[in-house]
């Protein structure tokens, strides 16, 4: 049961970096002129589609007990 526990404090984390992340490129993007739209849609993209988001996907799964290999 702790291993299961700590798998998904590991998974929840994961999330929460990833919400973090985002919310501190929206944060950027309304405190400044000089960022321009396409810029955000960029960092948001590689952040919401790219390894990071992988990894929070995995590590949630396999916290489920739904892990059916590599599918990202």
């Amino acid at each position: 049961m702790k291993d299961r526990i700590a798998e998904l404090e590991a998974a929840l984390r994961a999330q929460d970096a990833l919400i973090a992340e985002a919310q501190r490129l929206l944060s950027d993007f309304l405190r400044s002129d000089g960022v321009k739209h396409d810029a955000l849609i960029a960092e948001l993209r590689k952040l919401l589609d790219g390894p990071q988001q992988r990894e929070a996907q995995r590590l949630s799964r396999e916290a489920l007990g739904e892990d059916f290999g590599n599918n990202a």
